[in-house]
């Protein structure tokens, strides 16, 4: 009897699968075709204090809290302990160490190339920044154009040019591959449309009619507003970061082969007061930030399909594999397919 039992035991244990990450539900092994990219220069996880303790919302979960999987990325490359975002970025989304700052860079295949082969739909959105931070800088002073060929581009500019084309919320258009468009509120010099906005309605647009797509967006105004040392601006860069992220998190909800993806670099750690009067003394203040040094390490949040792929610890230039890697001793490396493995 007790063997019987025993077999059943097994039998019952073999059968059994794990269906939720995080104590939440979670399907193991799905590839993503829907894939939300989003890069944030100067955060680190304990930036979350800002909105946690902000309006009594400690009881709250924020999108950040509610992500499947939290990992960590070494930021090191093969020249620098402590790279730019700028570096940093391009080394995550090409998969490379050697990141050198200059236009060998962009010889390296980005994630939006090894998409050509799978007939994904690409979009790249860069927000207020300066211009020494931007893609586009790079690719024009290197001539690279065949770099962005395939990507849809939309950037927060201040004073774009008006034989830019230009783009708005309120108006639809229909974006094309290859196309550099300009947030037309941004004109005047300072932009009257949040990022969050700006985010969610050229996405809904992007990806109508499109199945396959890979969405990346790169954020320097978060890192730039710390550079700043004003409180204000900090946390309404936090709230627009947090905003965005639930958005695309409800999204994924709905489609299971969607992943979101949102890494950092060049996290920037602040000297946070301890408590009662001086942390109200630093919550109310517009110039009371006191900046170290940067991370030596990078945190990751993913949710969604192949979320599991991001818990642990690695290095920054592994991000773009995992995105389609999976077990082996599971068997769910699928590398017939695999966009990694092709030339």
């Amino acid at each position: 009897m007790k063997t019987f039992f025993f077999i059943v035991l097994i039998l019952l244990s073999s059968c059994a699968q794990v269906t939720s990450l995080n104590l939440k539900k979670h399907q193991f092994g799905k590839i993503p075709t829907k894939i939300i990219w989003i890069q944030v220069a100067g955060f680190t996880h304990e930036h979350l204090a800002l909105l946690k303790f902000d309006n009594n919302a400690s009881t709250q979960l924020n999108s950040f809290e509610n992500t499947l999987c939290l990992g960590e990325a070494w930021e090191y490359s093969l020249f620098d302990l402590r790279p730019s975002a700028e570096l940093s970025f391009i080394s995550q989304i090409t998969g490379k160490k050697n990141i050198k700052n200059t236009c060998e860079d962009l010889s390296y295949k980005p994630i939006w190339d090894y998409g050509k082969n799978l007939n994904l739909k690409i979009g790249l959105f860069e927000s207020e920044l300066r211009s020494e931070q931007s893609i586009l800088t790079k690719v024009d002073e290197c001539k690279a154009d065949s770099y962005l060929s395939n990507v849809t581009y939309w950037g927060m500019k201040n004073n774009p040019k008006k034989s830019q084309k230009l783009f708005h919320i309120n108006e639809l258009v229909n974006y094309e591959k290859g196309n550099r468009y300009f947030d037309k509120s941004c004109v005047s010099g300072k932009c009257s449309t949040s990022l969050s906005k700006n985010i969610e309605q050229t996405f809904l647009n992007f990806q109508k009619n499109s199945s396959n797509y890979i969405y990346l967006v790169r954020n320097f105004s978060y890192l730039n507003a710390l550079k700043k040392n004003n409180m204000v601006d900090i946390k309404r860069e936090l709230f627009e970061l947090e905003r965005t992220l639930a958005f695309f998190q409800s999204l994924a909800r709905k489609n299971s082969d969607m992943l979101i993806l949102l890494t950092t670099a060049n996290g920037q750690e602040i000297d946070f007061p301890r408590s009662g009067l001086a942390w109200k003394n630093f919550d109310r203040s517009k110039n009371f930030l006191k900046l170290k040094n940067s991370k030596l390490i990078s945190s990751v949040y993913a949710s969604g399909a192949r979320a599991e792929n991001f818990c642990g610890i690695y290095d920054q230039s592994q991000i773009l594999t995992r995105i389609y890697s999976g077990a082996k001793q599971q068997g769910l490396e699928f590398s017939i397919i695999n966009p990694f493995d092709q030339n």
